[in-house]
């Protein structure tokens, strides 16, 4: 590696280390978290991955080139300083859970700093009280309340003065605010301005794709970001985020894993790319990766489950269980990876309760809402499930799992116009999956809309390989406009499949319907062809199929 490139990585690097610290002290602990992981993540060409020769001193100084920092940034706790020591009170406040005595003791306190502390604490305090309001899951008071201090901050940064309206952390509160009062818009403006002067802060980019409903949506503030490696993982966790998994993703996610070979967060990205692209075996693989180098990392675990669910993997499954458990019992993710678990036991009812523990934790936790729905349609419970959805889909637009749920549950009403609506919106989601466009295909079969019906499925056809089943449904489909000649195409296109899926009960319906075909042609040699090669199907395609055996036996007898 060149001096110059080791020069980059170092200052990188130490520009993330920055960054953790700078986090910490606001109280920004899954960011500081997450760039202090990047940062043991970095390519060091000149270490291995353990430093044995690295010293541990118990308090430093981290001097980044590139990022300026005020002394407040870096506290220096013998300093006979009043503003920072009643900041440093109150960050130990906040750090107890203390948050209305942080707000209380800089309520008179200056500058960009002490502000912060300040709102950040009254925000969450406004959010605590919020959860503690509620009162059971799905039950009757289960009502979701606004945060009651939200109004409060906006009117407070609106007044700020001009240079605190600059400061990247101010900008970021600004945009969780607006972003809870539902002015997207000026959130995204808020959001944009936060990551472009200071890059580093992950909950900020975790907010801005909160901002974005629509993969094209994101494509056109591409523009307004930063240049800069944050700009660029942002976007591969984006598109992930956004089930897009094309080649120049993968690529991209390659450039940024070079430079940072160890971080866990790109290893589980390209896990979630595979999950997402139905390819489980991989995906697996990359997870397991991940629990062996961090045993007890608990993020996406809840993922990681659900392919084991899917492969029916239940001993491994049950290994998970334990392990989260055995690392924190009180945690969502914990919570979801044991009521998986029983599901795949058939054990629903303790499912459910499981799912309901993870959402008293966390009522955002969109994963529970989405499997806990499934649940109660396995107990034929549909209203429920309905409303496990619906609370999906207002955690999270983007869940195609929880459109794709509405949409099968309405189906179980008869509902057919609201099924269409959520179908539609589950495929607009995932445009690549193959079973969201039969389910619409389906619905709109079910409404009589034949030729949307049927394009449909020829789209099902374009994103997956060429399925039997489906490519019978869009024969009997042409069979219901009076088109033989296309149905008669879908049916042979059909027989060709057989090759690579070999004889189906499909592929048998197939023939016996070319068979009549061609009776009605007064083709008897092929149709005694067809008719005599059903070998499955139901008792009445077998009968039938013989009966136009011996017809057609009998007319080429007498032809001769």
């Amino acid at each position: 590696m060149r001096r110059s490139e080791s020069s980059d990585l170092k200052r990188f690097q130490a520009e993330l280390l920055a960054a953790s610290h700078k986090l910490t002290n606001r109280c920004l602990y899954h960011a500081a978290k997450w760039c202090a992981e990047a940062a043991n993540g970095v390519h060091d060409p000149d270490h291995g991955d353990d430093h044995e020769g690295d010293s541990d001193k118990e308090e430093y100084d981290i001097v980044a080139p590139g990022l300026s920092f005020k002394i407040e940034d870096v506290p220096r706790y013998l300093q006979p300083d009043r503003l920072k020591r009643k900041v440093l009170l109150a960050k130990t406040y906040f750090d107890c859970r203390e948050y209305d005595r942080c707000n209380n003791l800089l309520e008179k306190s200056r500058g960009p700093l002490a502000t912060f502390l300040r709102l950040y604490a009254r925000y969450i305090s406004g959010e605590k009280k919020k959860e503690e309001e509620h009162e059971g899951i799905l039950s009757p008071k289960d009502t979701i309340s606004p945060n009651k201090e939200i109004a409060y901050i906006v009117r407070e940064l609106d007044g700020r003065p001009e240079e605190e309206r600059e400061d990247p952390f101010l900008l970021y509160l600004y945009g969780v605010a607006l972003l809870q009062q539902k002015n997207e818009k000026e959130a995204l403006k808020k959001l944009i301005q936060s990551v472009t002067l200071f890059p580093y802060n992950w909950s900020a980019w975790q907010e801005l794709l909160q901002c974005l409903p629509t993969v094209d949506s994101l494509k056109s503030i591409i523009h307004r970001l930063p240049e800069h490696i944050m700009t660029r993982i942002f976007l591969v966790h984006a598109n992930q985020e956004f089930y897009q998994y094309d080649r120049s993703i993968l690529q991209s996610l390659d450039s940024v894993s070079e430079i940072l070979p160890r971080f866990t967060f790109l290893k589980v990205q390209r896990a979630l790319i595979c999950y997402h692209g139905l390819n489980y075996p991989e995906s697996e693989q990359l997870f397991d990766e991940v629990i062996e180098s961090d045993p007890h990392r608990l993020e996406d675990m809840d993922i990681y489950s659900n392919i084991l669910y899917v492969m029916e993997r239940r001993p491994k499954l049950a290994h998970l269980a334990q392990l989260a458990t055995g690392t924190d019992k009180f945690r969502p993710e914990t919570c979801c990876i044991v009521a998986n678990y029983y599901s795949l036991r058939s054990e629903h009812e303790k499912a459910i309760t499981y799912y309901q523990r993870a959402l008293i934790l966390d009522r955002k936790y969109l994963s529970a809402w989405t499997l806990m729905g499934h649940e109660f349609v396995e107990l034929k419970n549909t209203h429920a499930a309905i409303e496990s959805y619906r609370r999906a889909v207002d955690a999270n637009k983007r869940d195609y799992r929880a459109w794709y749920g509405l949409g099968q549950a309405y189906e179980v009403l008869e509902m057919h116009y609201y099924s269409l609506y959520y179908y539609q919106r589950a495929t607009s989601l995932k445009p690549h999956d193959v079973r969201m466009w039969q389910a619409l295909a389906h619905c709109f079969d079910k409404l009589d809309r034949i030729d949307e019906a049927i394009k449909a499925y020829k789209r099902a056809l374009r994103v997956s390989d060429m399925d039997p089943a489906v490519l019978l449904k869009i024969a009997v489909l042409y069979e219901r406009i009076n088109d033989k000649e296309s149905a008669a195409m879908y049916m042979k296109q059909c027989l060709v499949e057989e090759a690579n899926d070999g004889v189906t009960d499909d592929t048998c319906k197939a023939r016996l319907w070319l068979a009549k075909y061609e009776i009605v042609r007064g083709n008897w040699a092929k149709a005694h062809e067809y008719a005599e090669s059903v070998t499955r199907g139901s008792a009445n395609d077998i009968d039938e199929a013989r009966a136009i055996v011996r017809e057609t036996k009998s007319r080429l007898k007498n032809l001769k």
